[in-house]
């Protein structure tokens, strides 16, 4: 790896300095932006995270490299060719076509289908360097989770692909509505609510009232939150009873309420627990008898690949399907029916509600949901003058399952295939990586984070001065990540590997036999009253106890 760049350079840089060389246009990679410079083609999944990230990011790395001759002889600098788009850069697709373009930054990707089709370059080299040169101490494989390495490398020992960007699933907050409606603990467990027009003072002592929390310290992101399930309860009961809906969603993706109810089980858990249903080995601690909806007694079990399912009476699943049909077993607390609203409408409905009759204290999305967002937040400053930053949206964390809990790191649980890589036929390797390598710099990913209110699904700090340019949710999912550990749902075991239909996320986590009939969407189930959630956890075990007799061994 070449490289002449200087750090006092990189200080400097400024995000417009140079003329970015543009992201118009279908290229196919056989023509150049600029013949006096080094070229390089980048493309982008434009869902999520958006393509504002890379632009910003592109003319860095050009400003960074204006002088560079090395990358390609008889020529001084480097021009980024960026594409952004929706089809064909989505995962499922790219894995059919021929790749066209140097760089890919994408999601629902399918890692070993990408190795096996020989479509990306090795980048075990760009992942093992030193970033000494950007400033840092160690490589960027250091900065990756350990389990999520096993992975990537389980084939050969290589890298193919870098993490992109993690996929949270949650409860989306109204800041101000929790304010003023006084949706708020304090200390003795009472709501408390703030005036819109509150003085300085009044604010810190609004402040200094509320409770600490589910992490059970004062003056952090969480202060007032529900810290308990019971007061995640007690939080939905309040709502309604004041004329508000606790929850929008989407009716017709169901399947993100189910993802956020997983997070229940990995912060019930913890990371070492959460990692077992990738590794099947190790030590479990599992239900053994639940009463009134509490796992009354338990039981130690050593878990091999050949007893696996007996993860599936983990106490973190019970308590997660207990609240999921405690939450959405009736429509009390979305508004007295289900709808059938698709997920952007879901965005909208719960943004727009602050001026409508019916306003929703709280949205079941994705991290990503502010920029794709991005349209509706445009079209109300356009007619009633309110910009995004003006509004206040939190991520809210996972309460603890009793009191004895609170305090506990919360453990998140990532669920996002997401990755960038290299062409293996790009045509220039060197440039390609070296951006690589510029992009997973901690102060990339950093920005990365304050622009997209997204954190990257590697470790590294948010600088001071990008938080303070993120959007309030960001703020809030950049604090908590920070105390937060990630569990990735990758897995290098081999029995794995070889039955992956049988281990994907809505069968492990989600299908179960009950009276014969199988069900595998958990919202669906409940709301429908077709099971209560001790009939779905037995009826999970169940399921998988049968189905390992046909796992490919």
């Amino acid at each position: 790896m070449k490289s002449k760049r200087i750090l006092a350079l990189m200080s400097t840089l400024l995000v417009g300095a140079t003329a970015f060389s543009g992201c118009g246009g279908k290229q196919t990679g056989t023509s150049e932006k600029d013949p006096t410079k080094a070229n390089l083609t980048v493309a982008t999944y434009d869902g999520g995270v958006g393509k504002a990230w890379l632009e910003d990011a592109a003319r860095r790395f050009e400003k960074l490299h204006e002088n560079s001759t090395h990358f390609q002889e008889g020529r001084t600098g480097v021009a980024i060719d960026l594409d952004a788009d929706k089809v064909n850069y989505g995962g499922t697709n790219l894995k059919e076509k021929t790749l066209t373009r140097d760089v890919y930054f994408t999601e629902g990707v399918e890692y070993y289908a990408y190795v096996d089709r020989d479509k990306v370059a090795d980048l075990t080299d760009v992942v093992k360097a030193s970033m000494s040169d950007y400033g840092e101490t160690g490589t960027i494989e250091d900065k990756m989770d350990g389990a999520f390495k096993n992975y990537l490398t389980a084939r050969d020992g290589k890298y193919y692909m870098l993490p992109f960007y993690d996929g949270f699933y949650g409860f989306i907050y109204d800041i101000d509505l929790f304010e003023e409606a006084g949706f708020y603990f304090d200390q003795y467990g009472d709501f408390i609510g703030l005036d819109k027009g509150a003085s300085d003072t009044e604010r810190a002592e609004f402040e200094e009232a509320k409770s600490n929390g589910p992490d059970g310290k004062a003056g952090t992101y969480d202060d007032g939150l529900p810290a308990t399930y019971a007061q995640m309860i007690e939080l939905a009961d309040e709502i309604a009873s004041k004329g508000y809906v606790p929850f929008c969603y989407s009716g017709q993706v169901t399947d993100y309420v189910d993802k956020a109810i997983r997070s229940f089980i990995s912060d019930y858990e913890g990371y070492d627990a959460m990692l077992l249903n990738y590794t099947l080995n190790g030590k479990a601690t599992v239900v053994d008898t639940i009463a009134n909806g509490v796992v009354t007694k338990t039981k130690e079990v050593t878990i091999t690949p050949s007893n696996a399912y007996e993860l599936q009476k983990q106490a973190g699943k019970y308590y997660a399907l207990s609240m999921e049909e405690q939450l959405f077993g009736t429509a009390k607390y979305v508004g007295g029916t289900y709808n059938a609203m698709e997920f952007t409408e879901a965005q909208r409905t719960f943004i727009y509600s602050k001026y409508a009759a019916t306003r929703y204290a709280m949205l079941i999305e994705g991290v990503w949901w502010e920029n794709e967002a991005d349209v509706t937040f445009a079209e109300i400053e356009t007619q009633r003058g309110e910009k995004k930053s003006d509004r206040r949206f939190g991520f809210l964390p996972m309460p603890k399952q009793n009191e004895s809990l609170v305090g506990t790191n919360q453990t998140m649980l990532s669920l996002n295939s997401s990755y960038g890589f290299i062409n293996k036929n790009a045509k220039n390797m060197e440039l390609a990586k070296e951006f690589m390598r510029f992009l997973h710099s901690d102060s990339e990913m950093s920005k990365f984070s304050a622009k997209t209110s997204i954190p990257r699904s590697l470790n590294y700090s948010v600088a001071v001065e990008d938080r303070d340019n993120a959007t309030s949710f960001g703020k809030t999912l950049i604090d908590m990540r920070s105390n937060a550990k990630v569990v990735y749902p990758y897995s290098s075991q081999q029995l794995i590997l070889d039955n992956s239909s049988a281990f994907t996320e809505s069968k492990w986590f989600s299908t179960a036999l009950v009276n014969g009939n199988e069900y595998s969407l958990l919202f669906d189930t409940f709301s429908q009253g077709k099971a209560t959630a001790e009939q779905y956890f037995n009826g999970m075990y169940t399921y998988h106890e049968n189905a390992w007799k046909k796992l490919n061994k």
